[in-house]
């Protein structure tokens, strides 16, 4: 028999420190917890040293259910802590800069939510930043640890489904509460851009993982919500539309609405190329949807041996083809992370900050394009420093 402290010395391990306890903040526990479950090799065990949160019940009750070591209201804690390897920033838009960079500056690794900020500006900023320290770094762009999505680029980049020519995308969900309060994500100085930025980037990200670079876009936005508390009075956009070009010459459009209210998580992705198509619905995230000339519709489901992240949890093929859900993804995108860390191995293709500053500079350029009612073409910034190669010492 090996002890359980035996087994940890022969894992590796890194030490976490976490900023927000909230809905995502919960989720970000829950996958670094199921991340060490992983049957990949090697093990890496988590140890969750401090939680960060305002609300200082909330912290305590959370830290205790994933076993947190240390509750605080201070994010500060986490940097002049050396033995946190791993800072991960799942706080409102407008605190991922400064926690963010500074954590870097003391030579952790980062793990940011997105949108990676609230800004463009902001984004670009982060990256640069923390690029210079040379430490690993991790924009939240989950969707690129969905099987059947990269199972998706796989076949694209592949040439399967021959020249792309079209990608579309819808997100609706109803985020308004009941009793007509609003949370932080409604407001413009807390958050930055609603729809665009909370539910459009993700889609954003996706058309750049799976077609390339987008180079220019025309949209149009609405706001209808107002809080009824009165506290939020810079209320951002509730949802918008957009048409836009790849490098490629490719189209793409795209919708997002956080108001419609009969929907409760309605993601669709879909990739037409000029000898099969793709679809992929998040309600039902186990399949894709395939389309081919004559044939129709052909639904697969992304679980079988040799698929992407079919070697994740169990053996694969023994009792059928179990379906995933979110939490499961959300332990995918937490072991890429990990595994930066832990084994040296590249990020890409998850998300880095760089990802997270080009799709809040495609993000701004739309909003900026349902300003102007014009077509606007997106710049994007290059980094005038390169990265440095960096070793941590404790």
């Amino acid at each position: 028999m090996i002890s359980r402290s035996k087994e940890l010395e022969a894992s590796s391990k890194i030490t976490a420190g976490l900023l927000g306890a909230g809905f995502i903040g919960q989720m970000h526990a829950l996958a670094l917890r199921n991340a060490a479950t992983s049957m990949w090799e090697p093990k890496i065990h988590v140890l969750p040293k401090i939680l960060v949160e305002v609300d200082f019940e909330l912290c305590t009750k959370v830290g205790e259910r994933f076993d947190w070591e240390e509750c605080t209201e201070n994010w500060e804690e986490i940097v002049d802590d050396s033995e946190i390897d791993l800072f991960i920033n799942a706080g409102p838009n407008h605190i991922h800069a400064q926690p963010t960079i500074a954590a870097a500056k003391k030579g952790k690794h980062v793990f940011c939510e997105k949108p990676l900020a609230s800004t463009a500006d902001e984004a670009f900023q982060i990256w640069d930043k923390v690029s210079e320290t040379g430490v690993i770094q991790m924009c939240a762009f989950m969707y690129r640890s969905i099987p059947a999505l990269n199972l998706a680029r796989e076949m694209i980049q592949s040439g399967e489904i021959g020249e792309v020519r079209h990608f579309r995308s819808r997100f609706l969900l109803n985020m308004l509460t009941e009793d007509g309060n609003l949370s932080w994500r409604f407001s413009k100085s807390q958050a930055g851009l609603g729809a665009m930025g909370d539910l459009g980037s993700h889609h954003v990200d996706q058309a750049r993982f799976l077609v390339g670079e987008l180079v220019r876009v025309g949209a149009l936005t609405k706001t209808w919500s107002t809080d009824k508390q009165k506290k939020i009075l810079d209320v951002n956009d509730d949802a918008f539309v957009c048409v836009a070009e790849f490098e490629s010459g490719a189209t793409a459009s795209f919708e997002a609405s956080r108001v419609a209210t009969a929907h409760n998580l309605g993601g669709w992705i879909e990739v037409d190329g000029t000898k099969k198509s793709l679809s992929f619905q998040m309600e039902r995230l186990n399949e894709l949807v395939i389309y081919e000339p004559n044939k129709g519709p052909r639904s697969q489901l992304v679980t079988q041996t040799g698929q992407p992240y079919s070697d994740f949890w169990l053996p694969s093929g023994i009792q059928g083809q179990h379906p995933l859900g979110w939490n499961e993804c959300f332990a995918h995108q937490a072991r890429h992370i990990l595994e930066a860390i832990a084994m040296s191995k590249p990020i890409a293709p998850r998300a880095d900050f760089e990802d997270g500053y080009r799709v809040a500079e495609v993000i701004e350029t739309i909003a900026r394009s349902a300003e102007s009612g014009r077509f606007e073409y997106v710049n994007y910034r290059e980094r005038a420093s390169k990265k440095v190669s960096f070793e941590r010492t404790k």
